[in-house]
């Protein structure tokens, strides 16, 4: 199951405590509309200065807590990607341009989602995500399903010959194994469709969110 939000359903990013509380809050109904609870549903928080994105993380019960959407984000474990074995737990990522990839090991049943922005990019990180479901979590490319979200559709990224997002990630994919057929991409634009907030159109402090969970 996957789950989009769009701008009416609310904030999905903090960016001050006096923010929390409703955040938090938004974030729960998502996690709801996921058919899950918020204290069953992980965050994928990326902060830009850590000098890496490449942090990538299994979550179950036992580490749940890290990375739980009821804790404020000053209290959340970073990861660039996380992954789940668990049917119960739900993955979250909020965005405004950037684009999340969510795979699905239709053979093992493993999710996971990867926030896969300029940033990580550069740094090969779709294609070392896949990498990492390989060799951490027995994950066969071949096996994976994918599905990339909303975002800037025509953002190019200059140090890979100006790339665009989704044509990058599906290019790091493809060289990690995935099957081109099994990769699906969103059309929406989320600098020219109003349904979304931009950083490049301006929102600079409101995020949307995607929010997947096996079923």
């Amino acid at each position: 199951m996957l789950v989009e939000t769009l701008r009416v359903d609310g904030n999905m990013r903090s960016f001050s405590e006096d923010e929390d509380e409703k955040v938090i809050s938004n974030q729960k109904k998502v996690a709801k509309e996921c058919e899950t609870t918020g204290d069953k549903t992980a965050r994928v928080l990326t902060t830009y200065d850590r000098g890496t994105y490449l942090e990538f993380f299994e979550v179950n019960k036992d580490n749940l807590a890290d990375y739980c959407i009821l804790k404020p984000e000053s209290k959340l474990k970073t990861a660039d990607g996380l992954v789940t074995r668990s049917k119960d737990i739900a993955l979250l990522l909020p965005l405004a341009d950037c684009l999340g990839v969510v795979l699905y090991d239709v053979r093992q049943e493993i999710l996971a989602l990867v926030h896969s922005g300029r940033q990580n990019l550069e740094e090969d990180g779709a294609y070392k995500f896949v990498n990492f479901l390989k060799d951490k979590m027995g994950c066969r490319p071949e096996d994976l399903k994918v599905y990339l979200s909303p975002h800037a559709q025509n953002f190019e990224i200059y140090k890979l010959d100006n790339a665009k997002l989704a044509e990058a990630a599906r290019e790091q994919l493809m060289r990690a194994g995935v099957l081109e057929e099994n990769i699906e991409a969103s059309d929406v634009d989320t600098v020219t469709n109003e349904e979304y907030p931009s950083n490049s159109a301006g929102d600079k402090f409101e995020r949307f969110a995607i929010c997947a969970k096996m079923i």
